[in-house]
């Protein structure tokens, strides 16, 4: 995943606080009731209904290509999403101090975004997600037994097997997927303060030629390690056939590959 810049959040603040500063004055025009009724829940209503629904993010968000999750990277639902529109009046408290957490955490997270237990990242990190195949528990038992077919478009995948990504997955391109706690430089990004995790700590690709994926570990410090604990030495590139395993650190941070 990667995190929404703070740029792109503030961006978003400001064009949501115009776009309900616009609903506010056209309520108060057509009812004074109405208004009243807008400037006192118009914000709960404004963000609740719009980030738990398809478009996962406000009118602020959309166009600045960002989107509202919970901690897995899943798309929230109208529960979780009315809950952070009503904790956003606590981050309000005390000159906007929620607010200004964010800009001093290295995932972005305001205090709304803490109680609430929802993380802010790019449109596309959301699609990449929602666009790879999950499979069912009966496929992935099988998969380190199913022979490549060549000859047949495939979309290698990493699937989380365990620990915080569990349940989802995600598409391996053409050059990689660089795995750590850099934002900048890696495609799969854990939050800082993932316990073990380097900030470059491990690269898998897939090479259509073999069918195999390549794992290779970038000195990370607590190590990549294959499914049966053989940690994978820097330099030294490890095979893995679709369905295999291996993890980041410890075994509460399982992946599987997969076509």
């Amino acid at each position: 995943m990667r995190y929404a810049t703070k740029a792109a959040r503030m961006g978003a603040f400001l064009i949501d606080g115009v776009a309900l500063s616009f609903i506010m004055l056209l309520c108060s025009v057509v009812s004074v009731g109405l208004g009243i009724i807008a400037s006192s829940a118009g914000g709960i209503l404004y963000f609740g209904l719009l980030e738990g629904s398809s478009m996962h993010g406000t009118l602020g968000k959309y166009l600045m290509g960002i989107v509202t999750v919970d901690e897995s990277g899943r798309p929230i639902d109208y529960g979780k999403s009315f809950t952070r529109a009503i904790c956003r009046l606590l981050s309000g408290f005390i000159f906007g101090m929620g607010y200004l957490i964010g800009l001093f955490d290295e995932e972005g997270k305001t205090l709304h975004d803490r109680i609430a237990g929802t993380r802010v990242i790019t449109r596309a990190s959301l699609s990449q997600a929602q666009a790879a195949y999950y499979g069912n528990r009966e496929e992935r038992q099988t998969a380190a037994n199913r022979p490549v077919q060549s000859g047949f478009a495939v979309q290698p995948k990493l699937i989380g097997v365990t620990g915080t990504y569990a349940g989802q997955a995600f598409l391996i391109g053409a050059q990689g997927m660089l795995m750590g706690r850099d934002q900048t430089a890696c495609d799969f990004v854990f939050a800082g303060s993932a316990g073990g995790i380097s900030r470059m700590h491990c690269k898998v690709q897939y090479n259509q030629q073999t069918g195999m994926f390549i794992l290779y570990d970038l000195g990370s410090s607590y190590g990549t390690f294959l499914a049966n604990g053989v940690r994978v030495q820097q330099g030294q590139p490890a095979a893995l056939r679709p369905g295999g395993q291996f993890y980041l650190a410890e075994q509460g941070c399982m992946f599987m590959v997969d076509l």
